[in-house]
C-alpha cells in the first residue's frame, strides 16, 4: 500500500519538519513587542526531560562523547588539518551535545565551541556541521560566524546544486556527491532557522539537483557515476534526498496554500516514502547492510519528523529505532567500532534526542478537507520551540487510529474547509482521548460556515450535556502568556473543571500557514495560549510516553485490600470526569494491589446504609437537595455511612450548596479541619500535600497545608469535604485554572482516606 494512501496525499505533499524550516527566523522569537509582552509566568513551560531507559542511554552517551573532547576543545581523533573534512569530528560530537541536552554551559562543551569557533574550515562537511551547532547553541555571540558559515555554503555548490567535500564556487563542475550535498543543505536550513537569510534561488538550485538525482525506484544512491543513467539506491540516501525535498517544498511553496484548494500528487515526495516503506529496516542500512547504519537512522529521524508520519511501511520508526539502538549500545555509552564511536555515537544520540521529543499536536486525517493548510501546525510547533528554547513536535493521525495514537500528545487539531463527518467509533476514540485528559482545537479554515456547524454536530454528539458558547473576552485564554489584541471570538465546551474543546469560526491555519511574520503574530500568540490553557503550563510527556496507566497487575492475583465506593448523582453536575475513580483503580492496584470497586452510581435517596458504606460525592454546579434526598443522606450518615466530597475544579457553587445543605444535616456537630495524619498516613506515607500551580502561588506559606474539612457523626469519621478539587487531579488532568491538588497528593490523600475510613483509624482521633 502507498503510503501516502494510508495518510492522504496532500500531506505527503507538502509536510514539512518542524525543524527543516529553511525560512528566516520570525521576529517571533525575539522578544515580544510592548503590547504582546507575556503575563507574570515562569520562563520555560516546555517540557523537562524524563528518566526512563532511553534517557539513562542518552545521558551515557552523553558522558562518552564529553570525554572525548580534550584539553584544547579539539575532540579526540579530529581529521588532519590537511583534510577538508577536518573540525567535522568535533562538530558533530557537539552538535549532538547540544541537541541532547539543556546544559549548554558544561565546561568541555564550552571548551569545545571555543574551539570550533576559532577553527579554520575549509571543507563542505565540517563548515556544514558547525553551522548546525552554532544553530544549536545558545549564545548570540556566535551568530556572526553562524552567518558566514551559511555564506560559504551557499557559494560552495557547483552551479547545478551539488556539492563535493571542497567548495566547487558556484561553477559548473561534474564533482559532487549526495552525501556531503545533503550535509550543506542541513547547514544552510540550520542557518536559517537562527534568522540567517537564505535567497529563494538557493533552494530553487537544490531542488532541481535533487529532483534530477531521484531514481525511477523512488529512492537516491550517493552519485549517478558519469556517462552513466542511474545508480543503486539505498536508505540514507533515500531518507536524506527525501528530508531535502521537504525543506526545498517549505521554502517555495508556502504561499501556494492560500485559498482552501488542496494540491496534487507530489510524485517525488510520495514515491520517496514508498521506497522506504518497502525497503523499511532499523537493523541495516537498506540496500546497504551494515555501513553507516546509525547514519541512516538518523537520517530516518529526519523524515519522520519532516513528514509527520508515526508509522513508515507500517512500522513505528522510532520506537524500532530506539530499541535497536539500546540493544547496540556498548557498555562505555558509544555505539560502532573505535575508529567511528565518535560519529556513529552522535548519530545515535541525534535519532533518540530529537525522535523523542514531544508531541505537542496531532492533526486529524480524517475523510473531508482536513489538510488545505498543510504547514499550520508544523510552523506552530516551529514557533513553540524556539519561543521557549524546548524542541515540541507534531504528527498526523488517523480518524481511525487507535486511541493510544490520539494520545501521543494533548492536544488533537481539527481543521477543515468543508463538511465533516465523523462515524460513532471515531467520534467514541475522541471522546476517551478528551476524558482521558486530553483537548481539541477546531478550526474553520476559510471560515467554512459548513465545517463550523458541522463541529457544532460533532461536538454535540460527543458531549451532549456541555453546550458550545463563546467565551468571555475576559477569558485566559487571552492573556494566559501573550496578550494579542481583537483576538475574541472563539468558543469552547467545559465541563465546569477545564475546557474539553476550543472552537475557532475564524480560522487560525491561514496565519499558521504563512509564518509568523508580524501581521500572523497575534494567531501565533493566541493558539500558544490555548496550548499553555490545555496543559497548564506542565512539563510535556516525552514521544512515547503514555499519559494513562495500563493495568499491570495480574487479575488472579488476590488484593490485599478491597474498598467498595458508591458515586452520588444530583443536579450539580455529579460527574464532570467520568474516569477519574478508574484511574485511581489502575493505579492502586499497580502500587498497592489495592482494589477499588467504584462502579456504582445511586441517586442520593437511593442510598441505602445497608448495602452501602462509603460514599463519595462531586460536581461544579449549585444543587439543591428534595426532601427525599436530604432524609436519604442524614440516614445513610447516622446509620454508619461515611461520605467523601470535593468541589470540583474548586466550583464556589458546589462549595455554596454543599455547605448549606450537607454539614447542617447534623446541626449540633462542628465542622473541623481534617486532622493531618488521617491523610498522611495509611496506604502511603508522605509530609504535606501539593497543589496545582496558580492556586499554589495564590496559597502562598499555606501552599504545602492539608485544608480538607471534616464532621463527626457520634464520634465517627462521617464527612470529609474538600472546597478544592480532587477529581480532576484523580483524572489526571493538566488544565490552566483548577483550584486544586496535584495529581500524586490527591492519589495518595484519597487512598489514605478510603483506608481511614474501611476500618484503619479512631475516628475520634480524625479532626484538630
Amino acid at each position: 500500500m502507498r503510503q501516502a494512501a494510508a495518510f492522504g496525499v496532500v500531506l505527503a505533499l507538502a509536510v514539512a519538519a518542524v525543524r527543516a524550516q529553511p525560512a528566516p527566523l520570525p521576529a517571533a522569537v525575539a522578544a515580544p513587542a510592548a503590547a504582546t509582552q507575556p503575563a507574570d509566568s515562569p520562563a520555560s513551560p516546555l517540557p523537562s526531560r524524563s528518566a526512563s531507559p532511553l534517557d539513562a542511554a542518552i545521558r551515557r552517551a552523553e558522558a562518552f562523547l564529553l570525554a572525548q573532547i580534550g584539553p584544547d576543545g579539539e575532540v579526540r581523533g579530529e581529521y588532519e588539518l590537511s583534510n577538508p573534512r577536518y573540525g567535522g569530528k568535533t562538530a558533530l560530537c557537539l552538535y549532538a551535545l547540544l541537541t541532547a541536552s539543556d546544559e549548554h554551559a558544561r565546561e568541555p562543551v564550552r571548551r569545545g565551541m571555543k574551539w570550533l569557533t576559532q577553527a579554520k574550515l575549509t571543507g563542505t562537511y565540517a563548515v556544514s556541521l558547525r553551522a548546525c551547532a552554532l544553530a544549536a547553541y545558545r549564545d548570540r555571540t556566535v551568530q556572526p560566524l553562524l552567518e558566514k558559515d551559511v555564506d560559504w555554503l551557499i557559494r560552495a555548490a557547483n552551479r547545478e546544486g551539488g556539492y563535493t567535500y571542497t567548495s566547487c564556487g558556484n561553477k559548473p563542475s561534474d564533482e559532487y556527491d549526495n552525501s556531503n550535498s545533503q550535509m550543506a543543505v542541513m547547514g544552510v536550513w540550520a542557518g536559517a532557522q537562527r534568522g540567517v537569510e537564505v535567497p529563494a534561488g538557493y533552494w530553487q538550485t537544490v531542488q532541481k539537483h535533487w529532483l534530477a538525482q531521484q531514481q525511477t525506484d523512488g529512492g537516491w544512491g550517493y552519485l549517478i557515476p558519469p556517462g552513466r543513467p542511474a545508480t543503486r539506491t539505498y536508505g540514507s540516501m533515500t531518507a536524506a534526498g527525501l528530508a531535502t525535498l521537504y525543506v526545498c517544498f517549505d521554502a517555495l511553496r508556502r504561499e501556494e496554500f492560500l485559498r482552501c484548494t488542496e494540491a496534487p500528487e507530489y510524485k517525488p515526495v510520495t514515491g520517496a516514502l514508498d521506497w522506504l516503506a518497502k525497503n523499511f529496516s532499523v537493523s541495516e542500512n537498506p540496500n546497504k547492510g551494515m555501513e553507516w547504519h546509525l547514519y541512516w537512522l538518523y537520517c530516518l529521524e529526519r523524515v519522520g519528523l519532516a513528514s509527520g508520519f508515526k508509522y513508515i511501511g507500517g512500522k513505528n520508526w522510532f520506537a524500532e529505532g530506539a530499541a535497536e539502538l539500546l540493544s547496540l549500545q556498548r557498555g562505555d555509552g558509544a555505539w560502532g567500532p573505535l575508529e567511528l564511536a565518535v560519529e556513529d555515537t552522535s548519530f545515535a544520540v541525534l535519532f533518540l534526542a530529537r525522535g523523542r521529543d514531544p508531541i505537542l499536536v496531532n492533526k486529524l486525517n480524517y475523510a473531508g478537507k482536513w489538510n488545505t493548510r498543510p504547514r499550520d501546525i508544523a510552523n506552530f510547533t516551529r514557533f513553540v520551540s524556539y519561543a521557549f528554547e524546548r524542541p515540541v513536535a507534531w504528527q498526523v493521525v488517523s480518524a481511525d487510529a487507535p486511541l493510544a495514537d490520539l494520545q501521543d500528545a494533548p492536544i488533537v487539531y481539527i481543521s477543515g474547509a468543508g463538511p465533516i463527518e465523523l462515524d460513532d467509533r471515531q467520534i467514541d476514540r475522541l471522546r476517551q482521548f478528551v476524558q482521558q485528559g486530553g483537548s481539541i482545537l477546531s478550526e474553520a479554515a476559510c471560515n467554512s460556515g459548513t465545517f463550523t456547524l458541522d463541529m457544532q454536530k460533532v461536538y454535540r454528539r460527543m458531549f451532549p450535556d456541555y453546550p458550545l458558547t463563546r467565551l468571555d473576552d475576559r477569558h485566559p485564554l487571552y492573556r494566559l502568556y501573550f496578550t494579542p489584541r481583537d483576538m475574541g471570538g472563539l468558543t469552547a465546551m467545559s465541563n465546569g473543571i477545564r475546557l474539553l474543546a476550543v472552537h475557532a469560526p475564524r480560522e487560525l491555519s491561514l496565519a499558521l500557514q504563512l509564518g509568523p511574520g508580524q501581521t500572523q503574530r497575534p494567531w501565533y500568540e493566541l493558539a500558544t495560549n490555548l496550548y499553555l490553557h490545555a496543559t497548564d503550563r506542565s512539563p510535556l510527556r516525552p514521544r512515547g510516553v503514555s499519559p494513562w496507566p495500563v493495568l499491570t497487575r495480574r487479575a488472579d492475583v488476590k488484593p490485599a485490600a478491597v474498598y467498595a465506593i458508591v458515586r452520588l448523582r444530583h443536579k450539580g453536575n455529579w460527574d464532570p470526569e467520568p474516569l477519574a475513580w478508574k484511574r485511581l483503580g489502575i493505579l492502586a492496584r499497580n502500587q498497592h494491589n489495592i482494589r477499588i470497586q467504584a462502579d456504582q452510581a445511586v441517586e442520593i435517596d437511593q442510598l441505602d446504609p445497608a448495602r452501602h458504606k462509603l460514599a463519595v460525592m462531586t460536581g461544579t454546579k449549585a444543587f439543591t437537595l428534595t426532601p427525599s434526598q436530604t432524609q436519604a443522606l442524614k440516614t445513610f450518615l447516622a446509620g454508619g455511612g461515611s461520605l467523601i466530597a470535593d468541589a470540583a475544579g474548586g466550583s464556589a457553587d458546589f462549595v455554596s450548596s454543599f455547605e448549606a445543605q450537607v454539614f447542617p444535616l447534623f446541626p449540633d456537630e462542628l465542622v473541623r479541619p481534617l486532622a493531618s495524619h488521617v491523610a498522611y498516613q495509611g496506604v502511603e506515607t508522605i509530609k504535606g500535600v501539593n497543589y496545582r500551580r496558580e492556586f499554589s502561588m495564590a496559597l502562598g506559606s499555606q501552599r504545602h497545608d492539608l485544608r480538607l474539612r471534616a464532621m463527626l457523626v457520634q464520634n465517627r469519621l462521617a464527612i470529609v469535604f474538600s472546597r478544592e478539587d480532587v477529581t480532576g487531579a484523580l483524572a489526571g488532568v493538566n488544565a490552566y485554572g483548577i483550584r486544586g491538588l496535584t495529581g500524586e497528593s490527591a492519589q495518595s490523600v484519597v487512598l489514605n482516606l478510603l483506608h481511614y475510613l474501611s476500618g484503619g483509624g479512631d475516628g475520634r482521633r480524625a479532626t484538630d
